[in-house]
């Protein structure tokens, strides 16, 4: 998910954008995590907090928020951070932002782009984005939409390339800094941060923002809950219809039935995105495409290949060169 940036020691400094309706968490988390990260006992990252004139806002919860500076094109820090929140939409028409964003990585040659949520529209509205991956909050679908020179994966909760990094928003905004932190200063360092977080140092079981795991928790019956806690936690098993059914106790129809009331999609649908979803996992990890296909529960990659065309509309490898580093 992650630029393979040189290890370095030197403190980093990342300045944070604040504005009014501000989502607190989009702030909060990544910072935290970033603040907590120390080399040799110091802290590896410098934050520094700026609004567009320099003057307190207010968060979305009602918190104010006090800045240590204005933003302006003489920005020093060598990351820029947009979190996101309702506000975003007031800073888009903003040419000046759009311009100061849109200059940030040729001002510094090793500096950083990252977007938290619905900041990712503001990158993508200066054209930091054209050509390259990215995601957003799920919520922000229509939105894209009028920026289709982006290759949007809203399924994604990480994005990163050419030292551009989105995220889905809020929780996944502390696993990007997770990820930046690995990057820069170890794996040693990423997980000391992610324990003093009580967090995952990585995600397992796909990547998906829009949380399969959780599907199971709004169904109205437990033995769907329990199938799909099934599926989800062994999609490399034989889950065809007859075999989802007889796991649950259920007649076919019945089962089908109980999928549309409660996940708006059919069993071989849920089985596939399942197994999608833990695809795109393992193709992060740069595993072999025949052994990401077995172990997802396709079979063959053939299979997986047309899974793949269905969901997002590009071929496995497209993907790979998408949104794999």
């Amino acid at each position: 998910m992650i630029s393979n940036l040189d290890i370095q020691t030197k403190t980093r400094g990342i300045d944070v954008l604040l504005f009014d309706n501000v989502n607190l968490l989009d702030v909060s988390g990544p910072v935290q995590a970033f603040d907590t990260a120390m080399v040799n006992g110091q802290k590896r990252y410098k934050i520094r907090y700026i609004s567009i004139d320099g003057a307190p806002v207010r968060a979305s919860c009602g918190l104010r928020l006090v800045a240590d500076a204005l933003l302006s094109d003489e920005i020093d820090s060598d990351d820029l951070l947009i979190p996101g929140g309702s506000g975003v939409n007031a800073l888009i028409p903003n040419a000046m932002i759009r311009e100061i964003i849109a200059r940030h990585l040729d001002r510094q040659s090793d500096g950083r782009v990252i977007s938290i949520c619905s900041g990712a529209l503001l990158l993508a509205a200066a054209g930091v984005l054209d050509g390259r991956a990215a995601t957003t909050h799920w919520s922000r679908l229509e939105d894209t939409k009028s920026y289709d020179r982006v290759l949007w994966d809203l399924d994604q909760i990480c994005t990163a390339q050419d030292r551009v990094f989105t995220s889905a928003g809020v929780t996944t905004g502390i696993d990007l800094a997770l990820s930046i932190i690995r990057a820069d200063c170890g794996s040693s360092v990423a997980l000391s941060v992610a324990r003093e977080l009580v967090v995952q140092l990585r995600r397992t079981g796909g990547q998906s923002q829009y949380a399969i795991h959780l599907a199971g928790q709004f169904t109205q019956d437990d033995a769907l809950t329990k199938l799909i806690e099934n599926v989800v936690s062994a999609p490399h098993l034989d889950w065809s219809l007859d075999a989802l059914a007889e796991a649950a106790g259920m007649n076919p129809r019945t089962l089908s039935r109980h999928f549309k009331r409660d996940l708006q999609e059919t069993p071989a649908q849920f089985v596939e995105r399942v197994r999608v979803d833990h695809a795109r996992g393992l193709l992060a990890e740069n595993l072999p495409l025949k052994k990401v296909a077995t172990a997802s529960g396709f079979g063959d990659l053939q299979r997986m290949r047309r899974a793949f065309q269905r969901r997002f509309g590009i071929h496995v490898s497209d993907y790979i060169n998408a949104f794999v580093e």
